[in-house]
C-alpha cells in the first residue's frame, strides 16, 4: 500500500514539474499565468488574457503525460511546452475553446 502511495506523489510531482515548464513558457510569451494546487491535490495552470481565461491540467501516468483543459481538449505532450504555450496563446486571443 505505500509503494502505491509513493508512486502516486511520484506523478503528481510529475505532473507539477511539467505545468511549472509549461508556466515558464507562457510568461516568456508576456502571459499571466498561475499556478495552484486546489484541496483535491490535481495541480491545474490558469492563464488568462483581456478577460479571458482558460485552464490547463497535466494527465497521465507512468512516463506519458500530455496537458489538457479543463473542457478535454487535447493539447499536446508534455515534452511540446514552448508549441502548446504558442498554442493557448492563440487559443486565447481569438478566445476560442
Amino acid at each position: 500500500m505505500e509503494s502505491q502511495a509513493t508512486t502516486t506523489q511520484d506523478e503528481l510531482a510529475e505532473r507539477r514539474a511539467r505545468l511549472l515548464r509549461l508556466r515558464y513558457e507562457l510568461q516568456h510569451i508576456g502571459v499571466s499565468v498561475r499556478v495552484r494546487k486546489p484541496r483535491n491535490g490535481r495541480w491545474r495552470l490558469r492563464i488568462r488574457h483581456d478577460g479571458w481565461s482558460e485552464t490547463v491540467l497535466c494527465a497521465g501516468a507512468e512516463g506519458a503525460y500530455a496537458y489538457v483543459t479543463a473542457h478535454g481538449r487535447l493539447l499536446g505532450t508534455a515534452d511540446e511546452a514552448r508549441y502548446v504555450a504558442r498554442l493557448l496563446f492563440w487559443m486565447l486571443e481569438r478566445r476560442t475553446r
